[in-house]
């Protein structure tokens, strides 16, 4: 192998480095504890104070995707948020908790972030999993035009729990698939330019 075939594969090492952080992206918050003063202390979960309209004292989260910010805004009791990512091959939000007691998660999602339609477009319902096996049906607060407010009951000790819709958004920001973009077509001109793959001119 020449030099122009180093070349080359430092061209796209380089580039695959640049969309590393493509695959499960995360974030984490500043402030990974919430007041836990309304948590349960009985068999029964609390529910956080939302009225009809998702208002209270939501606490934003600072969700990093493709190298841009999403605040995602929640309110939990028995419990606190520690962290939460973006699983684009399964279309899910996964939220790292640390629970106490039993307790209730509100979530208000972006639509852009995440979503669930149906076939013809309409509002679907959100699946969720607590610690990859318990099945949750989410409550739901009227949906709004950008966001939809979910409620999830987890029991005391559980430690994760997945918000499946059916679209969430991309992992590659475009930026990388610009890079990569280049980079694939750079080795696949060079390579006809040299003839690396000329079965014919070798046989």
């Amino acid at each position: 192998m020449d030099y122009k075939a180093y070349t080359l594969i430092g061209i796209l090492l380089a580039s695959l480095a640049l969309v590393v952080p493509i695959g499960t992206t995360y974030a984490q918050t500043d402030a990974a504890t919430t007041n836990a003063t309304n948590a349960a202390t009985t068999d029964e979960a609390e529910v956080p104070a939302i009225n009809a309209t998702g208002g209270g004292e939501w606490t934003p989260f600072d969700l990093i995707v493709g190298g841009q910010t999403h605040p995602i805004e929640y309110m939990i009791t028995g419990g606190s948020v520690e962290n939460m990512t973006i699983h684009g091959e399964n279309q899910t939000l996964g939220v790292t908790i640390n629970s106490m007691s039993n307790g209730t998660l509100a979530l208000r999602l972006p639509r852009e972030v995440i979503d669930s339609k149906t076939v013809e477009g309409s509002d679907a319902d959100f699946a969720a999993f607590i610690d990859n096996a318990e099945y949750e049906q989410p409550g739901e607060i009227e949906p709004a035009e950008d966001t939809r407010t979910l409620l999830i009951g987890f029991p005391a000790g559980a430690g994760s729990i997945d918000v499946i819709g059916t679209s969430v958004i991309p992992e590659f920001n475009t930026i990388a698939v610009i890079v990569l973009a280049v980079a694939i077509v750079g080795i696949v001109i060079a390579t006809a330019r040299h003839g690396w793959f000329n079965i014919g001119q070798r046989m």
